[in-house]
C-alpha cells in the first residue's frame, strides 16, 4: 500500500522503435526510500493509449522523460498528462550517475521492487555494463527508471483538495 504522503513520479523511456517503456516510483522522504509500484511497456501503441494508460494511473503523477521523446511528450501533454516541461538528457555521464544512485539504493535497501513487477525484475537480471558505460539500448524499463529517478525532486503527493473523479462528469437531465 502507498501512503498518500509519499511522493510519486513516473519515468517514460522512447525508443526509437516507437516502444516506450514507464515505470511508477513513490518516495516516502522520511526514510528515504523509494519504491517502484508499476511497471509497463507500451509496444508500438498510438499516443492516446499510452495517455489513457498514463492517465489512468494518476494524471497528478509528473511524468520525466528522456529528450529523444520530445515529440511523444508534447503530444502527452496535449492529452491530458502531466509531463515534465524539460526532459533529460541522459548522456553517459548522466546515466552512470543515477545508475550508481540507484545501485547503491538497492543495496542499503533504500530502492524497493515489487515483486509482482516481473517485467522488470527480467529485465534488470540481464542489464549488465558494457565496459566502463550502461547501456542505453535494449533496456527500456531500465532507461525509465533512470529518468524517473533523475527527476525524483519533481515527484509530487496527490492533492487531498481535490476529488479525485474516475468517470466523466456530465450532467443528468
Amino acid at each position: 500500500m502507498i501512503d498518500p504522503a509519499w511522493k510519486r513520479i513516473c519515468g517514460l523511456h522512447v525508443q526509437d522503435n516507437a516502444d516506450m517503456a514507464t515505470v511508477w516510483l513513490a518516495y516516502d522522504k522520511t526514510t528515504d526510500v523509494v519504491h517502484m509500484y508499476d511497471a509497463c511497456v507500451f509496444k508500438a501503441e498510438l499516443p492516446v493509449v499510452v495517455a489513457e494508460g498514463l492517465n489512468a494511473r494518476g494524471r497528478w503523477i509528473p511524468i520525466s522523460w528522456n529528450n529523444d521523446g520530445k515529440e511523444m511528450a508534447e503530444s502527452l501533454l496535449d492529452r491530458g498528462c502531466s509531463t515534465l516541461r524539460d526532459g533529460v538528457t541522459d548522456s553517459d555521464a548522466m546515466a552512470e550517475v543515477v545508475s550508481r544512485d540507484i545501485q547503491e539504493r538497492q543495496r542499503t535497501g533504500r530502492f524497493k521492487v515489487d515483486k509482482r513487477l516481473g517485467e522488470w525484475l527480467d529485465e534488470f537480471k540481464t542489464f549488465y555494463r558494457q565496459g566502463a558505460k550502461v547501456p542505453r539500448d535494449g533496456y527500456p524499463l531500465m532507461s525509465a527508471t533512470r529518468h524517473a529517478m533523475e527527476n525524483i525532486a519533481y515527484a509530487k503527493r496527490q492533492s487531498s483538495k481535490k476529488k479525485q473523479r474516475h468517470y466523466a462528469q456530465v450532467a443528468i437531465v
